[in-house]
Order: C-alpha cells, then sequence, then structure tokens
C-alpha cells in the first residue's frame, strides 16, 4: 500500500500543471514542489482529524489514502477534459521539460548530483534507523501513537518526544502504516533534499538563465557534509529547510510574477514548517519580512496581503494548534521547556558579536599538522572576545565552545567550505552584477542567520541546526560565484566540492555504504602520522569502525558495539513471555531501539515511575509484566500498587518482576 504516496504524488503532480502552472516558467518542477506541499498538508490535517477519533491505524490510514487518490483523480479527469488534455500527454511534456533541464545542467553536474543522491538513496533505504535522537524521540513517538489509537500526549520519561513539533514523525507514521515496515522512515529526509534542490533551482531561475550559476548553486546545496549525512537519517533538519526555502521562494516568486497562487503554497508551507520545526521562525522571519514591505508599498496588493495574513494564520493554527495545547496542558508551555537551555541571553551588542563568532566558527576548524590551524583561529576568537570584554563561554550562551576538525557523525560534521565560500561571497556581492531582487534575497538569507544567531546559542550540534541557513544560501552562492567564474573555473569549484562531499556519503560514522573500519584501520593511520594530525582512533572511540552497513544485520546497525550486552537482555526478558513491558528509561534513552528488539504482536510498552510533567498521564492501571530501567529502583520497588524485585541486570540496565510471580 505504500505506492499509494507516490501514486498520489504524481496524480496531484498532474492536477497542479493542469490547474496552475501549464502555460508558465518551470511547469514541472513548480507542480513538483506544489504537489509536495498539497501532500504534506493532507498528511498534517488528516493526521490530526484521524487522532481526534481514535482511529490511528492501519486500515483508516490506508482507506484514507485510496479516498484521497479517488478524489485526485475524480479532479483529474475534470481538469484534462477542460484542457483537452491527457496524462500522456502531460507525462510527454514532462519529460520534454526534463530533458532540457538536464541539458542546462550539463553531464558534469549531473554525475556530481547523481553519484551523491545514489549513494545516500542506497543507505536511506538499506540501513535501519539508528541516528541517536531518532532512537531517543523521533522515532519512538510511533510505537505509542499507534498503540493508542491516536496522537495524544503520553507520560514519558523523554520530554522531546511529547513537546517537539511533531509533523516529520506523521510522515514516518503513514509511511509505517502504510507498508507495516520500518524500510521508509529516512526517504523523508531523502525526498526533502530532493525538493531543496527544486526550490534552489527555481530561485536561482527567478533572477538569472546562466547555467553556470544554476550549476552552482545546486552542487553547492547538494555537497554540504552535513546536509548530505543528514538525508540518510529520520532527523528533521531537512525537512524544515525544504519548508523555509520554499518559503523564501514563494515569497520571491509573487514579487517577481505577481501571482496570487503563490499565496496559497506560502501559507501551506508556513504552516506546515512550524508545525515541523521551531527554528523555521527565524529563518523564513526576514523573507515574510520582505514580502509584507514590498506589498504595504503598493495599495493594489493590500486585499491580498490581508487574504494571506488571515489564511496564514488559519492554516497555522488548523495544523498547530491541538499539537501547542496538547503541550500546554502538560508543560504550561505550547512549546514545552526542553528548548530553553538552547535560548541565547543577549544584553548588548558584545554578545550577539560573540555569539555570531561562535557559531560561524563552528564550521571554520579542520584538520592539519600539529592542529595548528584550528589553534590560530581560535586564538583570534579568544582575542576577539578578550577585546570586547567578553568570556568566550559566558554564561547563557550556550555550551561551552569547541573547534571541530572533522566529523563524520550527522549531529556533528560542519560545512567547511560551503562556510569559507559564504564569507568570501560577501565582498564579491558588491561587485557581482546581480538584479536587485537577487540582491534582497541575498541581504533576506544573511539576515536569517543573524536573525537565528540572535536567539540560540552556541550548541556543537549546531552545524544541522544551520542547514535552512546554508540552503537559503546556495542560490546566492550560484548568483555571486557564477557572475565571477568563467566554465573551467566553475568545473574546478564543482570538482572540489564533490570530492569532499563523497566520503560522507561513503563513510558515515553511524550507517557506512563503505567499512570505516577498513578506512581507520589502514587509510587512516599513515596519514594521521605523515601528516602529524594528532587524532586518536582507538578503543576510546571504537565506534568511528563499522562494518558497512550493507552487511551489517538491523539489530548491530541500532546497537553497534553494544550488541551483545542488548541480546542478553532481550534473551531473559522473552524468556518470561510479557505481553505488558514498562519502561522505566532516562531522558537520552534508546526508546525506539528497545521497542524495535522487542516488539512483538500484541505486545503493549508504557513509561512508569516517570519523573517529569507528563507523569499525570500515567495509567496507574498498567501493571507491566516487568519493568526495563534504566535507572537503579533499589533491591525492590512499588509501581502501580505492586511490588517488584530486581531479576536481571547488566552493566546499566536493569529488569525488574512482579515479586509475585518469581520464576
Amino acid at each position: 500500500m505504500i505506492l499509494l504516496v507516490p501514486l498520489a504524488m504524481w496524480l496531484c503532480t498532474a492536477n497542479c500543471y493542469l490547474a496552475f502552472f501549464k502555460d508558465g516558467p518551470q511547469a514541472f518542477r513548480r507542480s513538483v514542489l506544489a504537489s509536495a506541499i498539497f501532500l504534506f498538508f493532507f498528511i498534517g490535517a488528516g493526521t490530526e482529524l484521524l487522532s481526534a477519533f481514535n482511529l490511528i491505524n492501519s486500515y483508516v490510514v490506508i482507506t484514507a489514502w485510496l479516498l484521497f487518490n479517488v478524489a485526485l483523480i475524480f479532479i483529474s479527469a475534470r481538469l484534462q477534459g477542460k484542457h483537452k488534455l491527457n496524462l500522456r500527454s502531460i507525462s510527454r511534456f514532462w519529460m520534454q521539460s526534463g530533458k532540457a533541464f538536464f541539458r542546462k545542467l550539463g553531464v558534469f553536474t549531473i554525475i556530481i548530483l547523481g553519484s551523491l543522491a545514489l549513494c545516500t538513496l542506497i543507505v536511506a533505504i538499506v540501513a535501519t534507523p539508528n541516528n541517536l535522537d531518532s532512537l531517543s524521540y523521533h522515532l519512538s513517538r510511533l510505537g505509542y501513537w499507534v498503540q493508542n489509537g491516536n496522537v495524544e500526549h503520553y507520560a514519558s520519561h523523554i520530554e522531546r518526544a511529547i513537546s517537539f513539533s511533531p509533523f516529520s514523525e506523521y510522515v514516518h507514521l503513514h509511511t509505517y502504516l502504510l507498508s507495516g515496515s520500518d524500510r521508509y522512515f529516512q526517504l523523508a529526509q531523502w525526498l526533502s533534499l530532493a525538493g531543496i534542490l527544486i526550490c534552489v533551482s527555481l530561485i536561482v531561475e527567478l533572477f538569472s538563465a546562466s547555467a553556470v550559476q544554476l550549476r552552482i548553486a545546486l552542487v553547492f546545496a547538494a555537497t554540504l557534509p552535513i546536509v548530505v549525512l543528514e538525508s540518510m537519517t529520520t532527523q528533521n533538519d531537512l525537512m524544515v529547510a525544504f519548508f523555509v526555502i520554499a518559503t523564501a521562494f514563494y515569497c520571491f516568486d509573487f514579487t517577481q510574477n505577481r501571482k496570487p497562487i503563490a499565496f496559497l503554497f506560502l501559507a501551506l508551507a508556513v504552516a506546515i514548517g512550524i508545525m515541523t520545526k521551531g527554528t523555521f521562525v527565524f529563518y523564513a522571519l526576514p523573507f515574510g519580512f520582505y514580502l509584507l514591505v514590498f506589498t504595504l508599498g503598493r495599495a493594489d496588493l493590500w486585499k491580498s496581503l490581508a487574504l494571506l495574513l488571515a489564511g496564514t494564520v488559519v492554516l497555522v493554527l488548523l495544523l498547530n494548534a491541538p499539537f501547542w495545547y496538547r503541550t500546554h496542558q502538560i508543560f504550561g508551555s505550547p512549546v514545552g521547556t526542553m528548548s530553553n537551555g538552547n535560548r541565547n541571553d543577549i544584553r548588548r551588542p558584545a554578545d550577539f558579536i560573540s555569539s555570531l563568532s561562535k557559531h560561524t566558527a563552528l564550521h571554520l576548524g579542520f584538520v592539519s599538522p600539529g592542529n595548528r590551524y584550528n589553534q590560530f583561529l581560535e586564538s583570534r576568537l579568544t582575542d576577539l572576545h578578550a577585546a570586547m570584554d567578553v568570556p568566550l563561554n559566558r554564561p547563557g550562551s550556550g555550551m561551552p565552545f569547541k573547534m571541530n576538525k572533522l566529523n563524520f557523525n550527522e549531529d556533528f560534521a560542519h560545512n567547511f567550505f560551503g562556510m569559507w565560500l559564504i564569507l568570501l561571497s560577501i565582498p564579491l556581492l558588491f561587485f557581482a552584477r546581480l538584479v536587485p531582487h537577487a540582491k534582497w534575497y541575498a541581504l533576506a538569507a544573511f539576515c536569517s542567520y543573524l536573525i537565528f544567531c540572535l536567539f540560540i546559542g552556541y550548541q556543537t550540534y549546531g552545524s544541522r541546526l544551520h542547514i535552512p541557513f546554508f540552503v537559503l544560501a546556495a542560490p546566492v552562492m550560484g548568483l555571486v560565484y557564477g557572475s565571477v567564474m568563467r566554465a573551467v573555473p566553475g568545473k574546478i569549484l564543482l570538482t572540489i566540492l564533490w570530492l569532499f562531499a563523497l566520503p560522507f556519503a561513503l563513510l558515515s560514522v553511524t550507517h557506512p555504504l563503505l567499512s570505516t573500519r577498513w578506512f581507520f584501520e589502514n587509510v587512516f593511520p599513515p596519514i594521521n602520522n605523515a601528516l602529524n594530525l594528532h587524532i586518536h582512533v582507538g578503543p576510546g572511540n571504537a565506534n568511528l569502525m563499522q562494518e558497512s552497513i550493507i552487511f551489517s544485520p538491523p539489530e548491530k546497525i541500532i546497537w553497534g558495539d553494544h550488541l551483545a550486552e542488548i541480546q542478553n537482555l532481550t534473551s531473559f526478558i522473552e524468556s518470561r513471555n510479557p505481553q505488558k513491558i514498562g519502561f522505566d528509561l532516562k531522558e537520552a534513552s534508546y526508546d525506539y531501539a528497545f521497542q524495535y528488539s522487542l516488539r512483538k504482536e500484541g505486545r503493549i510498552f508504557e513509561h512508569v515511575a516517570v519523573r517529569n510533567p507528563s507523569k499525570v498521564l500515567e495509567n496507574p492501571a498498567f501493571k507491566p509484566d516487568l519493568i526495563l530501567a534504566e535507572v537503579y529502583e533499589g533491591a525492590a520497588f512499588d509501581c502501580h500498587g505492586q511490588k517488584y524485585v530486581l531479576g536481571f541486570h547488566t552493566l546499566d540496565k536493569w529488569v525488574y518482576i512482579p515479586a509475585n510471580n518469581l520464576k
């Protein structure tokens, strides 16, 4: 039944083409973008609607998608009759326009984009999800939602699972219920990157017809290390980046073409973007402000502006109000409390300069002989803070600062070449021949980064939070460097970006396509010694050395070096054949991983002995057959009126069993 999704995408694309874009430029890409936004809206609104009636189950979701496809077929038939076209002729036109677009890209650019897309697609499909945040809260939500038949909040030791924006997980929920498998989870991020590249191409073509500028922009976006790595995970940073850049596109598309239909997709993108991740607001704000100023200056657009504002408010509340209400009931805030520690405490201009410099320096570190390059940069950063009389690690400014070297993890990889290209493009912006709208776009993109650095403190994993800025900057990089480079220098730049990105597609720490063990045991040591890089690879970071996901069993991918311990744990649990398992976990627990290893037809999981405000949702009638704990509760403890005693333990996990049911 998972094929209902691509069928809906194809039908919706055809309908958008016939209804809105048939006679316009970039008709196919615009139709695909609009179709994706419509489908995302269907998922978001449909999930909340079904949840209100406790109908989150495979039968109802499959029925909903069948009805949705029937409706799309009916609409398609009406539109085909109106325009005297059929799906075959439409598809033939799409093929022709696709060939023209690929000719514009050129063979070399297609090889770059295609090679990265193929490597990451294989990993996204083959590898079992094992990202730390995904195991903790992104995916753990799904089991409880399906079990409960709704997406209401539930008692959980992991506050992020019931307070962080849920849209990307709604997408995973639908693919899981349609397919009965987790095989398609990581495709959401991979396809989000495809959508980002469509938006980048459309934005560049709003301002220029240059093939060189288009190629540089697309390759810049596709080769960012953090982007390459995240396209193979179940996180949500690429998905929110898609809605951010779609918002930016529709803002400037309207100012360029004045077609009101852009407002519909803009309002939808804003509503779903807010539902995806809170950082959406910081990056989208400058583009909304630009559109507001543009329309306020033209009296004939005031009515359209009023409709846009009203429609956006309605859609934002329609999609987000139910979740905000549920969260406020538990935490006293519609966005929970887990993100409070990331807020920046800015009291004077020097504090903002400190934040901006640390966020930027996060991407500038690299490997060098004796680590002298990083030491030099960090020394300059320290000097800057001393001159401003601001401590480098001032309280309220985020995590302690740390220079990156080279990281292949999707939480910590940084964009070394990307940030340097952005910094070097700033003076070039004053000399590059760009149309006025392109310069306004560049200003809005840079302002989005400034706003983010104003409100959010430095974090060691901040690179992935910067993804929306880097993809917003991609069209700017294409326009600037494409205007000052001829064909040969442009190809050299593309080659450098490609060669630097390929290792990230092949050697991810968490799910490598090629064996990282082979690399770190055979290739890296001679390089490390010859260049005096002082990078330690050994027992302390053994997880760097992984076998290829092609040859690794799913549980090995999830648990890594802890697999033997988990197998002993699950063997004991299975020996008791429990139907109801209680989880007594920590905030950073691998909740989904436990569900994955222990799930069984009819088995129920619930969190017990919860120690945060969601404890009010704990079900006192739930009497687990055993409790899996990551917190030592002593030799015995009471839970829901029943006494449990310690029956098994490993290094940092304990299993408690009912005292009246000892074996």
